[in-house]
């Protein structure tokens, strides 16, 4: 476990020379791997990981997913994560900025912090991944001054051509305007759970009621507005109770709890532990 306060955030800047000013980069993993990285560790950036070739084992926000080839994992920023892979293990990373593409990432099914980050995909489609990766590849090396254009173009497709598979592994029976709202939703809430962690705040925001926010909630991901928030909360609290030496009280504060007592009392009904006995239980050396 990480011994310093906080979990290390990598940036693009710590693992390779980004494209330009852009943040934005890709490689080949068995050209670079790793590095010298601390483990685990998280991104202020969005990362995929897809692989051609090799096996080990991704543990992402402290699931464990197997690595095989025609796997593809998603990154969003701030999920810590760990791998340990087999030295011939042989695929891209590719790593975009916050900024990078216009609009609201968080679109992107994928990306959300209830969604599974694992997606194996049959021969015919990744085949299709990898060729549009390998044109981004080739783009990304020439440099030029519509590098960054074509790049942005090629990877809202790539994004789009994986949202299709990612929809046909994970299908919804919801109308696409519900969907969107549900996308909203999850988006503020990743903005501001910290600050705001009641299904009113939201539903205001979205215009509709708090009954309708949680009806449409549990239509699409299997659970209520209210329980998405709380689920948003103690999987932030896992993290920094985890990954981090920083105290209850200061945990507590930083998730917006203004009195540690009723933290361990909200941590312990949902989890069945306090947090300190969470504390003990993940951080005992086998």
């Amino acid at each position: 476990m990480a011994s310093n306060q906080h979990l290390p955030v990598i940036r693009i800047q710590d693992i390779c020379t980004p494209l330009k000013a852009e943040v934005f980069s890709i490689f080949r993993h068995e050209e670079q791997g790793r590095a010298s990285l601390p483990q685990p560790h998280k991104h202020d950036f969005y990362m995929l990981l897809v692989v051609t070739a090799g096996s080990g084992t991704h543990t992402i926000d402290f699931s464990p997913y197997p690595v095989t080839p025609g796997s593809v994992y998603f990154l969003a920023p701030g999920q810590p994560h760990d791998w340990e892979l087999h030295p011939e293990t042989k695929g891209f990373q590719l790593m975009f900025g916050r900024d990078f593409l216009t609009g609201d990432t968080l679109q992107w099914p994928f990306f959300s912090f209830s969604a599974n980050p694992h997606l194996l995909l049959e021969e015919a489609p990744f085949n299709a991944v990898v060729r549009e990766l390998e044109s981004i590849l080739e783009e990304y090396a020439l440099a030029d001054y519509l590098t960054v254009r074509i790049i942005t173009y090629r990877l809202l497709s790539l994004l789009t051509m994986l949202e299709r598979r990612y929809d046909e592994a994970h299908p919804t029976t919801n109308q696409p305007p519900v969907q969107r709202l549900v996308k909203q939703f999850l988006a503020m809430l990743e903005k501001s759970y910290r600050e705001n962690a009641t299904v009113e705040h939201y539903a205001a925001q979205l215009h509709v009621t708090p009954q309708y926010l949680n009806i449409v909630c549990r239509k699409e991901t299997g659970i209520t507005a209210g329980n998405l928030i709380r689920r948003r909360l103690l999987l932030e609290a896992r993290r920094l109770l985890s990954l981090t030496t920083q105290d209850v009280k200061e945990i507590a504060y930083e998730l917006g709890f203004s009195d540690t007592s009723y933290f361990s009392r909200f941590f312990r009904r949902y989890t069945g532990q306090t947090p300190l006995e969470f504390r003990q239980q993940v951080q005992k050396v086998p």
